[in-house]
């Protein structure tokens, strides 16, 4: 980083940004230092590593690991490669971006004649829906609603274009079959296969940092993901990770409280009836983060009938 950079970034974190991306990265060891700079300010936001660089793609798996997610930046990216390399590379770091539950974004020129025309080519199109049913967790507009001519239509283009291709990618994305290295990563594995077995209405995760909440949506399961939080910061990091919908809820000691405090949010808003089933991921004692251990399955209404 640059002095500038450096000033820029701690302006950033006190500031209150709830993500910061990095520009050219080129080596793992690039987040060290943004790592470093948010520790000594005392803020913690997840760090984006922008795909630009050839040396990035050499060492993309390393990449993955070390950041909090990964942004496939195709303008720049198409600068420093071969063309025809630019999709392979895309498809590549989705693929481990799931695998490693890390979220990944798909950016720049997906509606690039928008700056000037009211609609998309049909080639970009098919390139934001392609971006979908491959995977990604978020699609970004840049030039579009920067300095275009037609902003809001671009996003609105851009959604219902992703709207209409994600009824479908539950069918198109493929299946994770890579067998998860944690405890908190196999148990949401088990979560959402149990899910599809007991036909649940939803995937309930409590999470601290929004971590289970991330290993859960890798799976892209059709049935509804609903993440609760005491940590309002953590809504605002899971707003990009596919398929995931986060309620504040305060903070309890117990499990049963949890569950007894999400039973009555859902049926007050009208997502689950009593008798539903979900199934609920946790950690046990609550509040601690990484501590995911435990796996329910919960019939809605149950929680309220124990504590009459």
């Amino acid at each position: 980083l640059t002095p500038k950079d450096e000033t820029d970034l701690r302006w950033a974190l006190r500031l209150g940004v709830d993500m910061v991306a990095l520009s050219f990265v080129r080596t793992p060891a690039d987040a060290d230092i943004c790592y470093q700079i948010m520790e000594e300010e005392s803020v913690r936001v997840p760090l984006i590593g922008k795909i630009e660089k050839p040396q990035a793609v050499e060492r993309l798996p390393e990449i993955v690991a070390a950041f909090d997610g990964i942004m496939v930046a195709r303008g720049d990216l198409g600068v420093e490669l071969p063309l025809e390399q630019v999709p392979i590379v895309q498809k590549r770091a989705i693929e481990l971006c799931r695998e490693k539950a890390r979220p990944v974004i798909v950016a720049t020129q997906m509606l690039e004649s928008m700056i000037s025309a009211p609609r998309p080519t049909r080639a970009e199109t098919s390139d934001v829906a392609n971006a979908v049913f491959e995977g990604a967790d978020a699609v970004m507009l840049s030039g579009e609603t920067s300095v275009g001519q037609y902003p809001i239509e671009s996003v609105l283009t851009m959604s219902r274009i992703v709207s209409t291709a994600e009824q479908a990618a539950l069918h198109a994305t493929h299946t994770l079959d890579r067998i998860p290295e944690t405890v908190g990563g196999a148990i949401a594995r088990a979560a959402a296969e149990v899910g599809a077995t007991v036909g649940a209405e939803a995937l309930i995760a409590f999470t601290m940092s929004g971590e289970t909440a991330r290993r859960l949506s890798r799976y892209r399961s059709p049935i509804p993901l609903l993440a609760f939080t005491s940590v309002p910061a953590v809504r605002g990091r899971l707003a990009h990770v596919w398929g995931v919908e986060t309620f504040i809820v305060p903070h309890v000691d117990h499990t049963d409280d949890m569950v007894a405090q999400v039973e009555q949010a859902l049926l007050e808003i009208g997502r689950c009836q009593k008798g539903d089933r979900v199934v609920v991921v946790a950690g046990s004692p609550p509040g601690t983060a990484g501590s995911t251990n435990a796996l329910r399955v919960h019939n809605i209404g149950d929680s309220i009938s124990t504590n009459r």
